[in-house]
C-alpha cells in the first residue's frame, strides 16, 4: 500500500500533498480544486496509507492530525465505495459492523431526546424531565466501551501484525478516548442545574461528530482492510475472545468463551527453585490470586497475563507478543515509556499508581524483574482492587475465624 513512498506514484503523491496542505491549515477549497481528480478516485486502502504516513512523519502531533483528518475524511467520505458485509463475512467483523449499526440507531434516539428538550421551556417540570431523559441516554453510551475495547485489545494487535500501514489505529484509539471523555463531561454537565447551554451543545455536537466519524472509518476503511489482509483463520481466533468483553447494543451471540480447559494445559513440572508445580497447578495458582498480573519482557513485549475471576482491566490473547507501548492509548505512551525507562535503568524498582474506577479504588504497581546478576528482564504489572483493604481497622486473627 505504501509503495508510493518508495517509487513514483503521482496519484498517491497528490493525495499526500492534499493532506499535507490540510494539516498545515491551508485553504481547503483551493486544495480540493487542485487535487480534485485524485480525491474523487480515492480508495479505502489509500486512506489508510495516508493516515499511516501522517502518524509516522512525526511532523504533526495527534491533535493536529485528528483535527485535519476530520476534514479530510469528510471530503473523502462521499467518494469511497461502501464495503458490503455479505454472508460469509468473518463473524468477528460482522459483530463490529452490527454494533456500528446499533450505535448509529442509538445516537438517532438521542437526537429525538434533544429535540424534545428544545421544545420545553426552562424551569418547567417537562424541561427537567426531558433533561433527565437525555442524561440517561448519555449514560447509556457507556456501553460503547465494549465495542472500543474489542477493537483496542482484539483487532488492533492483529492489524499491527498483518497490515503494514496500521498506524491509523493510533488515531482511532485517541478518538475512542475523546468519546469516553465527552460522555463523562456531558453526564457531569447534565448533573449541574446551572449548566451552560452553549458549552453543552458544543460538547454533544463534537461527541456526535466523533462517534459517527468512527463508525464511517470502521465500516469504510478499517474493517474492509482487515477482511482483505488478515487471514481468515486469524479472524476466526478473534471470535472466542469477545464474550469476556461483552457487546454494544446487540444481543450476545452464542460463542464459546475460548478459555482453555484444564485438560488443554500441557503436562510437565516447572522447577520454581523453592518447589515444583505442574503447569496446570501454576495456572490455577496465578489465576486464583485476586490481582491482574501482566508480564512484559526486556524487549517491551507482552508475554503473559493472568485470568482472575474478577478481572479489573480487559485483556485479550491477541496482546501476546505486542509491544507494551501499543497496548496503551497514544496520549499515555510517553508515561509508559518513562515508567519502563526508570525500571530498566535501575532508577526505580517499583512504580505505584492508584485510581478511582467504577466505585472501586484500584492500586496499579509496576515491578522491575531482574536476574541474580541484576540485569533487567522485564516488568511485572500488578493491579488490585483494594477498596475493602482500605477499610480494614483493628485486627482479625486466625483464631477469630467464624466457625
Amino acid at each position: 500500500m505504501s509503495e508510493w513512498l518508495h517509487k513514483e506514484n503521482t496519484h498517491m503523491d497528490n493525495l499526500r500533498k492534499y493532506c499535507e496542505g490540510m494539516l498545515n491549515e491551508e485553504d481547503g477549497m483551493a486544495l480540493f480544486k487542485e487535487y480534485e481528480s485524485d480525491i474523487l478516485s480515492v480508495r479505502f486502502d489509500e486512506v489508510m496509507s495516508l493516515v499511516d504516513w501522517m502518524v509516522r512523519s512525526e511532523k504533526y502531533d495527534m491533535e493536529n492530525i485528528k483535527n485535519a483528518l476530520n476534514k479530510i475524511i469528510n471530503i473523502f467520505s462521499g467518494h469511497l465505495d461502501e464495503f458490503g458485509f455479505k454472508p460469509g463475512t468473518p463473524e468477528f467483523i460482522s459483530i463490529l459492523h452490527d454494533e456500528n449499526t446499533a450505535i448509529a440507531e442509538y445516537m438517532e434516539s438521542i437526537k429525538d431526546d434533544l429535540r424534545a428538550l428544545g421544545r420545553e421551556k426552562k424551569g418547567t417540570a417537562d424541561f427537567t424531565q426531558a433533561r433527565e431523559d437525555i442524561k440517561k441516554s448519555i449514560e447509556g453510551l457507556s456501553s460503547l466501551d465494549a465495542h472500543y475495547i474489542k477493537k483496542e485489545n482484539i483487532l488492533f494487535p492483529y492489524v499491527e501484525k498483518y497490515i503494514p500501514d496500521y498506524r491509523c489505529t493510533h488515531v482511532m484509539w485517541s478518538i475512542h478516548d475523546d468519546v469516553r471523555n465527552g460522555i463523562k463531561k456531558l453526564a457531569q454537565m447534565l448533573s449541574d442545574d446551572g449548566y451552560d447551554d452553549i458549552q453543552f451543545n458544543r460538547t454533544i455536537g463534537r461527541l456526535f461528530f466523533d462517534i459517527f466519524g468512527l463508525i464511517f472509518r470502521e465500516d469504510y476503511i478499517l474493517l474492509p482492510m482487515s477482511v482483505r489482509l488478515i487471514p481468515g483463520d486469524i479472524l476466526a481466533e478473534m471470535l472466542p475472545q469477545c464474550p469476556e468483553i461483552g457487546y454494544t447494543f446487540i444481543p450476545a451471540p452464542k460463542i464459546s468463551s475460548g478459555k482453555p480447559k484444564q485438560a488443554d494445559i500441557p503436562d510437565g513440572m516447572v522447577n520454581l527453585e523453592t518447589g515444583s508445580l505442574s503447569a496446570g497447578q501454576l495456572v490455577l495458582m496465578l489465576n486464583s490470586l485476586p490481582v491482574d498480573i501482566t508480564y512484559v519482557d526486556e524487549n517491551d513485549c507482552v508475554r503473559y497475563f493472568s485470568s482472575p475471576k474478577d478481572r479489573i482491566f480487559p485483556r485479550s490473547k491477541a496482546i501476546i507478543g505486542r509491544t507494551v507501548q501499543n497496548c496503551h492509548p497514544p496520549d499515555s505512551i510517553h508515561i509508559v515509556n518513562e515508567v519502563v525507562k526508570r525500571l530498566k535503568s535501575g532508577a526505580k524498582d517499583v512504580e505505584s499508581f492508584w485510581i478511582q474506577m467504577g466505585g472501586k479504588f484500584i492500586l496499579i504497581q509496576y515491578f522491575a524483574v531482574r536476574d541474580s546478576a541484576g540485569a533487567y528482564k522485564g516488568t511485572l504489572e500488578v493491579s488490585q482492587d483494594i477498596s475493602d483493604i482500605r477499610q480494614l481497622t483493628g485486627e482479625k486473627r486466625l483464631l477469630d475465624l467464624d466457625m
